[in-house]
């Protein structure tokens, strides 16, 4: 009788392969993200997701759907286009009998809520009374998209970034929790970026090269001056995190980190000397 031993062991060894290579497969089909990336704001967009299996949707059709939606809202909320909603009505002569969009009515009140909350440093009139929500739209757009992902689309997994707004979900295509760097502006390379896992939550920066010529100081309504090179927030909610983030760096360090504890706003203060503030 011949020995069987080696086509047995010859078995084995091509059985464990096969099932070395299927969970590797396996474990690449779990974790295959997509990528889409584009302008908007006069910035750069990214959106990274785990497609849903069940729905199999082309990846072109879904960034069709999320430019359609940042356009709908540059229209709306923009400062710069003549013709966007708020242009016009910052334009009327009648502001009472304008007949706001559900949008931009939410997000004037909003704005409102943290002008009151902030005292006054998150602050959307500009000269001549004239409404500016650079602040804040950014940040709305990004938790729309997250919305459109999560409720429309049923992904669970995602990370939406429109320049450096940042809202994240679930798992990256490492299988692990988000980790984003905050960024840090050219001239300052000897300042090493802090990290943060991002938990189903997101971050919003402000600082004079991210917002430009809207970060004023609202008591003298000159642009903010002062030694803070960016004012991170993270916060659930975009749209707070974004407007919290202008009021912060409004303030500046000292005031700022004091009320950001004071309200459990987790917010990250970078100074010019390399100094980084965490209030949490």
């Amino acid at each position: 009788m011949k020995d069987r031993t080696p086509r047995l062991l010859i078995f084995l060894i091509m059985l464990t392969a096969m099932t070395i290579v299927g969970y590797l497969i396996l474990k690449d089909e779990n974790y295959a993200f997509e990528k889409l990336e584009g302008e908007i704001f006069s910035t750069h967009y990214q959106v990274t997701y785990q497609p849903n299996a069940a729905l199999k949707l082309d990846p072109r059709a879904i960034q069709s759907a999320i430019e359609k939606e940042l356009n709908r809202i540059d229209w709306i909320a923009s400062s710069w286009k003549k013709e966007s909603e708020l242009s016009r009505y910052n334009r009327s002569a009648n502001k009472e009998e304008f007949l706001l969009s559900s949008d931009l009515k939410w997000l004037i009140e909003r704005s409102r809520e943290i002008e009151q909350l902030t005292a006054g440093a998150f602050n959307i009139e500009q000269d001549k009374g004239n409404l500016d929500l650079s602040g804040i739209a950014k940040g709305y757009a990004v938790d729309r998209i997250a919305e459109y992902l999560t409720e429309d689309l049923g992904i669970e997994s995602f990370l939406v970034d429109i320049g450096g707004e940042i809202n994240a979900k679930g798992i990256n295509p490492k299988g692990e929790v988000w980790n984003v760097g905050i960024f840090i502006p050219p001239g300052h390379d000897a300042i090493k970026s802090p990290r943060f896992r991002l938990e189903d939550s997101s971050i919003a920066t402000s600082g004079r090269y991210f917002k430009g010529s809207h970060i004023t100081d609202p008591e003298t309504g000159k642009a903010v001056s002062h030694s803070l090179i960016s004012v991170s927030v993270i916060n659930t909610s975009n749209t707070n995190a974004d407007a919290l983030a202008t009021a912060l760096y409004v303030m500046g360090s000292k005031k700022g980190l004091t009320w950001a504890r004071d309200h459990q706003i987790h917010a990250i203060f970078i100074l010019g000397d390399g100094t980084i503030l965490k209030s949490q």
